[in-house]
Formats: C-alpha cells, structure tokens, sequence
C-alpha cells in the first residue's frame, strides 16, 4: 500500500491535489471577486422612465466617476492575479502547507470589493484602514506562500533561475508596502485623504509593470 509521505512524492501523484484542478479553483474566485467589483461599481437603473434625461446625464456622471474606482480595484486584483500565477508556474508541486495558505489567501481576496466599496462611499478614515489592511493581508500572504515554495528550492522547478525568484519577490513586496503607508497616512483624521488613494497606488503598479519585463 502506498503511504502518504510515497504519494506525495510519485511522479502519479505529486501533491494533495492535482495543480490544474487547483488552478481551476483560483480562478474561480478570482472571477467571482471580479464580478463583485463589477457589481458594486455599476449599478444598473430600474424603475426609471427611459426618457428622462435628467436621471440619464446623472447616471452617466456616475458611471464615469465610479469606472475610476472599478478600473483602479480591478488593476489591483490583476496585479494579484499575475503573482499569483507566475509564482505557481515556477513549482512541480503543491504540498499541504502550501494549499491551505492558499485558501486564506483567496479568503483575503474576496473581502477586497468589500472594503473597496466602504472606502468609495465613506469619508470615514476606519474605512481607508480597512482597505489598506485587506491589502497588506492579501500580499503579506502571498509573500509567504512565495517563501514556502522558494525556501530551498523545494517545490519550485528545477530548471527556476535565481534571478526570477529574486524578481518576483520584489515585486510582490510593492503592494504590501504601499498599503503600510496607506496605513499611516489615512489612519489620521489630519492626513486622511491628503494623497489620493488611486494616486498612491499609481507608483506601485508603474514599478510592478516595469520590473516585470526584468522577470
């Protein structure tokens, strides 16, 4: 009978669960997050008479406002995305510790559109707290499901070059060490808004895009 330490390491069966099954499964919760932006972002009219002009200039001067915010959550969660799945097509296998963070980390991820949508519609600093605090989970996890996999090499694919690992651990550190600085910024009624929070992820993003052709 094969044990359990034989089965993790057969070539039949190289982890607890088969990668392209968990892969189908992050994707999944990676699409159900982005409808909940979609859908706190542009709410659909109803009950509204379709000549009345008034409404329909107000409701566009709404969408156009609240596409700033869907386009700067869904940027957000792409940078997640493209972590996520290059980290993923660096390893052979997926050991225990590595799912069950997993599950934490897409946990992390669905609470996004949540606090995105407090901080939209509150001038409340808890509010931008809170979306800065879901943000530094999300990547602190990340970072350590990345330093579960690269620790030693052992579940990263042999022929793994140093300099991708490097690369992409600097640019997983970028997002959470903006939201410590969101963190300080709007967790004081003084500094709260002072930098625009689209503003201040802007510089992240920019460096995440440029270091990724280095990768």
């Amino acid at each position: 009978m094969t044990t359990e330490k034989e089965g993790a390491t057969c070539p039949c069966c190289p982890g607890p669960v088969p990668q392209d099954m968990f892969e189908i499964l992050v994707n999944g919760v990676f699409a159900f997050t982005m409808t909940l932006i979609v859908k706190n972002n542009f709410p659909l009219p109803h009950n509204i008479a379709a000549d009345d002009l008034p409404f329909l200039i107000q409701y566009i001067d709404q969408v156009t406002s609240d596409g700033i915010v869907f386009v700067f959550t869904f940027v957000i969660m792409a940078v997640f995305y493209i972590l996520f799945f290059e980290m993923l097509r660096t390893m052979r296998t997926l050991d225990r510790g590595f799912v069950y963070l997993s599950f934490g980390y897409l946990l992390s991820l669905i609470f996004v559109p949540l606090t995105s949508l407090l901080w939209t519609y509150s001038d409340v600093p808890l509010y931008g707290v809170l979306f800065h605090a879901n943000i530094l989970i999300c990547g602190s996890l990340m970072i350590v499901l990345w330093r579960h996999a690269s620790r030693e090499g052992r579940l990263l694919l042999p022929e793994t070059r140093d300099r991708t690992v490097r690369n992409l651990s600097q640019r997983m550190i970028l997002l959470p060490a903006t939201s410590l600085a969101g963190i300080f910024l709007d967790g004081w009624a003084l500094s709260f808004g002072e930098i625009p929070i689209t503003i201040l992820y802007m510089v992240p993003l920019v460096l995440f895009a440029l270091w990724s052709t280095d990768s």
